[in-house]
C-alpha cells in the first residue's frame, strides 16, 4: 500500500539484537550491494480535480472501488483517514516526480490537514483539521497558494497506508463538489529483476546480512538507512522472474511463503530471527525450491515497492 514518507523522518540508534548485543560483520556475513539490487521505475499520474476557489467544497469517494494498485476497495470499510498535503512551491508534476523517486523532503510541504471520516464517504474542506485544531483551509483555497494533494488511506497514522491520491485545484467557476473514482490508472511501473546479480546464501545458517553496500534504492535515490523498517524474505513457487515483474506490486499475495523481521537500526540484520508472517513460526532455512527474494521494506514511503530487493541463490553449505 502507498505510504508517504516525507512526514515521518526519524533518527535511530546503532544496530542491536533482541539481546541488546550489537551485531558484528564477520567473514561469513552475506553482503548485499548495489550489484544485487533490483530496479524499479514508478510513474504517478494522479487525477487533477478542479474545485471552486475560496469555497467549502465537498470531496466524495463513494464511487471509489479500486485503489492505486488496482486492488478492490470498499469506500467505507477501507478508508480510515482523509489527508490533505499542501506544497507551497512545487507544481503537481514536481510532487508526482518527487513521490515516484522518493525524493521529497519535509521542507517541501507547507501543512498537513486530516479527518477520520468514520462511516462517511465524503468530507468538506472545513472538516479537515490540523491534528484537531480548526484550520479554515477553505479561506486559503485559491490559485497561487500551492499544490493541494488529497490522500485517502487505510489506517489513521499520518501519511501511512495511502490507497488513493488526487490533486484538488482551486479554480474559478469550478463545481463545489468533486468525486474521486477508479485508482487503477494512477500508478504505472516497470521492474527489472533479471539483470541483477543474485545474492548467494547458504542453505544452513548463520544468515547475518550486511546491506551497507546498498547506497541507492531500487528507484535510484540515495538509500537512507533509517527509512528501512523491516526485512522480508519470500519464496515464490511455480513463477518465473518475468511473471513476478509483471505483477510486482502483488508480491505479498504472489508469495508462497514469506517471513519478516523488524529492523530497529543500522545496516546489519540476522535472517535467523525471521518469523512466518501468518503464524509467527521460526524461519526454517533456505532450500532449492522456487525463487527466493530478500527485500528492505519501508512502512512510510510513497511507492508500494521495497527500498531494495534482490534475488537469493541458496547454495549447499561448503
Amino acid at each position: 500500500m502507498l505510504l508517504i514518507s516525507l512526514l515521518l523522518a526519524c533518527h535511530r540508534e546503532q544496530p542491536d539484537t533482541d539481546s541488546g548485543e550489537p551485531l558484528t560483520v564477520a567473514d561469513a556475513t552475506l553482503r548485499f550491494t548495489n550489484a544485487n539490487n533490483y530496479q524499479f521505475e514508478g510513474i504517478l499520474n494522479a487525477p487533477r480535480l478542479p474545485m471552486a476557489e475560496l469555497t467549502n467544497d465537498t470531496i466524495s469517494w463513494s464511487a471509489l472501488d479500486a485503489d492505486l494498485q488496482c486492488h478492490d476497495l470498499d469506500p467505507v470499510a477501507d478508508i480510515d483517514n482523509v489527508g490533505l498535503m499542501v506544497f507551497p512551491y512545487l507544481t503537481a508534476d514536481e510532487v508526482e516526480q518527487g513521490l515516484a523517486v522518493d525524493s521529497l523532503q519535509q521542507v517541501d510541504m507547507g501543512i498537513y490537514l486530516s479527518k477520520e471520516p468514520g462511516e462517511a464517504t465524503q468530507v468538506t474542506l472545513s472538516e479537515l483539521t490540523f491534528f484537531g485544531t480548526e484550520a479554515n483551509i477553505q479561506d486559503e483555497f485559491a490559485p497561487g497558494n500551492g499544490t493541494w494533494l488529497l490522500l485517502l488511506s487505510t489506517g489513521t497514522g499520518v501519511g501511512v497506508g495511502s490507497r488513493m491520491m488526487a490533486f484538488v485545484e482551486p479554480t474559478a467557476g469550478a463545481p463545489d463538489h468533486v468525486s474521486i473514482e477508479d485508482g487503477c490508472s494512477v500508478l504505472d511501473y516497470t521492474v527489472e529483476l533479471e539483470a541483477l546479480t543474485p545474492l548467494e546464501v547458504p542453505m544452513e545458517g548463520p544468515w547475518v546480512v550486511d546491506w551497507s553496500g546498498v547506497t541507492a534504492t531500487g528507484h535510484g535515490s540515495p538509500l537512507v538507512a533509517t527509512r528501512v523498517t523491516s526485512l522480508k524474505v519470500a519464496r515464490f513457487d511455480a513463477l518465473t522472474l518475468p511473471e513476478i515483474e509483471a505483477r510486482f506490486l502483488d508480491l505479498e499475495t504472489l508469495a508462497t511463503e514469506q517471513w519478516s523481521l523488524p529492523h530497529p537500526s543500522g545496516t546489519v540484520d540476522d535472517l535467523g530471527t525471521l518469523t512466518q508472517d501468518t503464524d509467527g513460526s521460526p524461519f526454517p532455512g533456505f532450500d532449492a525450491e522456487g525463487i527466493w527474494m530478500l527485500a528492505l521494506m519501508c512502512d512510510s514511503c510513497p511507492v508500494p515497492a521495497p527500498l531494495a530487493l534482490t534475488v537469493l541463490n541458496p547454495v549447499p553449505a561448503r
